[in-house]
């Protein structure tokens, strides 16, 4: 039987998404859904591009990102076909499950050691953080400048009052269009929460969803806000292993045959704090243990956008049809700079109705304001000229510090060139004690600011280079170097 790709490809011209991530964004999902079986040959590059009335070359690039992404091989004397790698999935329409109930169970909050407190950055010193963003790079000229145009504006003074604790409705839809053609999401602004950053999602989620009775997994190496909310709800903490294609489906499909589990968190772009991206045929794993056993994926995308030399995987969350078992977080603080304060949650429309409703508890709305000039940047291509212009310079920048790393501290740890994100996770050998370089750069006047449990745990750090210019980079390793 013929496949009929012509009615199965959609294409529009109009879009700001390339036509060849159009088609293979489309292919991924019909392979996703059973629609192509493993080991089906696809159609040659010139038969389908005539089939759709593309150049090949188009058809060449969307078979190049679906063999680089590993939904597809290619056997040079027999063609390309799909990966007998990827797990079986059943087709299944993803029936959207009711929110879980807010236990009423009391928890003993006195005590909260497991919170580091905040120290803030000493002045006159160079800092290395465990990888954000120049906030110098940021437009804020143009982002403050919006900001009092909208509120003179006719309209900008309903945009001082009281308004739906969803958040902008322009937002709202411009990011559900956003998140479409970026991330193949097919979402509405029914399916979307705005938030005051990424931390503030996690929250709403892990209180919603967890009590004392419940069990949540993250990884044995995990970013530890996370980790704080699911203990500050009371809910068993679980960790199963992170390698080097991500989180262990294997170990997580054990232990729900154990016990059941509500949340599994993970951070697929990159892990944080190892940096290793969740491989393809993990994501699909996941997404099904997801359904076979009932618990939702908090899938915290916070570095999404910075990728050096390839597209990104698309999220779980284009995979989860329903939207029933994935909620998807995203943050503008990273693209921007951490003071502005504006994320998202994108899952089913009844998950964000409960997470509306306590999110009214804590914080009545965001800043409208704000929100309306994000949504400008998102329609106007602000944003887009934005990242282009500092996923290049952090390009320069890795490559900068990553020749320092080989040249100062290659023989004293164990590091690789990340392929996106704005931080290099580095073990340091024996010989070498982490916890004494911390100390004795801090009398040097280099502030490393990093998560002190990684250092103790893993006798690791993971290292920013993105918030350093080069020369501020020579100047770091200069200190390190004499420290070493």
């Amino acid at each position: 039987m013929i496949f009929p790709w012509k009615s199965a490809l959609s294409i529009d011209k109009s879009r700001n998404t390339p036509v060849y991530l159009q088609i293979a964004n489309q292919i991924t999902k019909l392979i996703f859904n059973g629609n192509l079986s493993k080991g089906l040959k696809m159609p040659g590059s010139r038969a389908l591009a005539d089939e759709l009335q593309v150049n090949r070359k188009t058809i060449i690039q969307a078979y190049d990102e679906l063999i680089a992404q590993g939904w597809l091989f290619t056997d040079t004397s027999r063609g390309t076909f799909v990966s007998n790698k990827l797990p079986l999935l059943e087709a299944r329409k993803l029936e959207a499950t009711p929110p879980h109930e807010v236990k009423q169970d009391t928890i003993d909050h006195n005590n909260y050691n497991y919170i580091p407190s905040f120290k803030s950055k000493p002045k006159q010193f160079i800092e290395i953080n465990d990888g954000s963003p120049d906030h110098r790079l940021a437009p804020i000229d143009w982002i403050y400048k919006e900001c009092r145009s909208i509120a003179r504006s006719n309209y900008g003074e309903h945009l001082l009052k009281y308004a739906d604790v969803k958040g902008d409705i322009t937002l709202r839809t411009e990011l559900a269009q956003y998140l479409s053609e970026t991330r193949g999401m097919p979402v509405t602004p029914e399916n979307i929460l705005i938030t005051r950053g990424s931390q503030m999602g996690i929250f709403l989620l892990a209180t919603t969803l967890l009590a004392p009775d419940k069990t949540a997994v993250v990884g044995n190496t995990s970013y530890d806000a996370a980790d704080w909310t699911i203990q500050y709800s009371g809910a068993q903490l679980m960790r199963v292993t992170i390698d080097n294609e991500g989180l262990n489906t294997d170990e997580l499909e054990a232990l729900c045959k154990k016990q059941k589990v509500s949340l599994v968190y993970i951070t697929p772009h990159h892990h944080f704090p190892t940096t290793v991206t969740l491989s393809n045929e993990r994501r699909i794993r996941l997404l099904e243990l997801s359904i076979k056993y009932n618990f939702l994926i908090i899938e915290d995308d916070y570095d999404y956008d910075f990728h050096y030399n390839s597209s990104p995987l698309l999220p779980l969350a284009s995979l989860n049809l329903g939207g029933a078992h994935v909620a998807y977080i995203g943050s503008f603080s990273k693209i921007y700079a951490p003071t502005i304060r504006v994320g998202y949650v994108a899952a089913s429309p009844q998950l964000i109705e409960s997470l509306s409703r306590a999110r009214r508890i804590v914080d009545r709305q965001g800043d409208q304001i704000v929100e309306r000039v994000i949504a400008e940047s998102i329609k106007s291509g602000e944003l887009d000229r934005h990242l282009k212009k500092v996923i290049r310079e952090y390009s320069h920048r890795k490559d900068h510090f990553y020749r320092l790393m080989q040249q100062h501290l290659k023989p004293h740890a164990d590091f690789e060139m990340p392929e996106g994100g704005m931080a290099i996770w580095t073990i340091f050998k024996d010989q070498l004690k982490p916890h004494e370089l911390l100390e004795r750069a801090n009398e040097r006047g280099l502030h490393l600011n990093v998560d002190k449990k990684h250092v103790k745990e893993q006798n690791a750090m993971r290292l920013g280079f993105a918030s350093l210019t080069p020369s501020e980079m020579d100047r770091a390793f200069d200190i390190l170097k004499e420290i070493i």
